[in-house]
């Protein structure tokens, strides 16, 4: 049994405090995106058991056998929910069991020392938010104008915008390419122009420069932000606004690589929810294994293919000769999740209700129609 901690922001500093420089142990540091993965089969569930007759036939049997008699919505909703919390802690068990514990600076003997710190995403996107607007931008009479770089971090509307892109992936995960607009969004160059012509309006308006302050989940290396910063350099968005700082929920960079990001030559300010350096740390997605994935081209199409298709070994850190048992193990997760939803509402979720529906069809030679629970076999 892995040990897992959900840790609240006022929580979070004594928790991790109390790990920094230990290197007898090794946290795992998760965002509990529950809300963000069910709440599109949520959506699916609903329509499928609202408007098919046979499925709501097979709801209601179910749920009077149960004796539940809550309404379809809160059932859907628990039943759901539930099922992803199932999920995500046998995630955490197959991590624990078959990662490379010796890439962390650990011996076998330590695999027991693994701990999760599992986060409300809901908390730190409203902490990440407020920080942001707290942060020093001098004299600047407008607002900070705030740029998601994250799915899961929302900017209020009105007050900002977002630039969604990932890194492009290989097939087989092992290699990775230059960035690219993620699945569903327009171009890199599209985004940023979107942005820029909205700072060049309020700048019409108030005569002044905006104050830009990017939401992001997790600092590594300063390379990518220094791209970024980069790229909208060359979309002349810092015509009519200036790069004030960064609002981050976790950071794994230590100062001199923070120091590292520039606008101007000069470093940027940087504001941490949860600062694990100085903490033997890695930062997960559990989701990319079945709700999520790495972004991928196939026939000029962009798409995300969940990692258990991949290379597990590249792509979480699972140790090589432990790949195939990780992969056969959550393969077995992922189809308890499908059964999951069918023995308790009725429906057998097919591969196309899956964000990487298209990828995984063409990897495993399989129609969308296909059942999930069949593709996992």
């Amino acid at each position: 049994m892995v040990n897992v901690r959900k840790i609240s922001i006022g929580d979070a500093e004594q928790t991790v405090n109390a790990l920094r420089g230990r290197q007898d142990s090794l946290t795992l540091v998760i965002r509990d995106d529950t809300d963000h993965v069910t709440a599109p089969l949520k959506e699916r569930l609903l329509r499928e058991i609202t408007y098919k007759l046979p499925v709501k036939e097979k709801f209601n049997m179910l749920a009077a056998e149960s004796g539940d008699q809550r309404s379809v919505d809160l059932r859907v909703e628990d039943i759901a929910e539930k099922a992803y919390q199932t999920w995500l802690t046998r995630s955490f068990d197959a991590l624990a069991d078959n990662l490379d514990v010796g890439k962390y600076g650990l011996d076998e003997m330590q695999r027991d020392n693994i701990h999760f710190h599992v986060y409300d995403a809901k908390e730190l996107t409203q902490t990440v938010v407020e920080q942001a607007n707290k942060m020093d931008i001098g004299n600047s009479t407008p607002p900070p104008y705030l740029i998601s770089l994250d799915d899961m971090i929302h900017v209020p509307e009105g007050f900002g915008g977002d630039i969604s892109f990932s890194r492009l992936f290989s097939l087989c995960g092992r290699d990775y390419f230059d960035y690219t607009a993620r699945p569903g969004h327009p171009k890199i160059s599209e985004q940023m122009k979107i942005i820029r012509d909205d700072l060049k309006q309020r700048y019409k308006e108030t005569g002044e420069k905006q104050p830009i302050i990017l939401l992001e989940d997790n600092i590594r290396h300063a390379r990518m932000l220094n791209w970024l910063e980069n790229q909208m350099d060359e979309a002349h968005i810092f015509d009519y606004g200036y790069l004030a700082g960064i609002s981050t929920c976790f950071c794994s960079a230590d100062d001199a690589e923070l120091s590292e990001i520039k606008h101007k030559d000069k470093s940027v300010p940087v504001s941490i929810s949860v600062n694990y350096h100085g903490v033997n740390s890695d930062v997960q997605t559990p989701r990319d294994l079945l709700f999520d994935g790495f972004v991928v081209k196939i026939d000029g199409k962009k798409g995300r293919l969940p990692g258990i298709f991949m290379d597990v070994a590249s792509r979480f850190t699972v140790q090589r000769e432990n790949a195939q048992d990780f992969t056969n193990t959550m393969r077995d997760v992922n189809f308890t999740f499908c059964e999951d939803i069918q023995k308790n509402l009725g429906v057998n979720m097919p591969l196309s209700w899956f964000i990487g529906a298209k990828p995984v069809s063409h990897v495993t030679n399989t129609h969308t129609n296909t059942s999930m629970m069949k593709v996992m076999k």
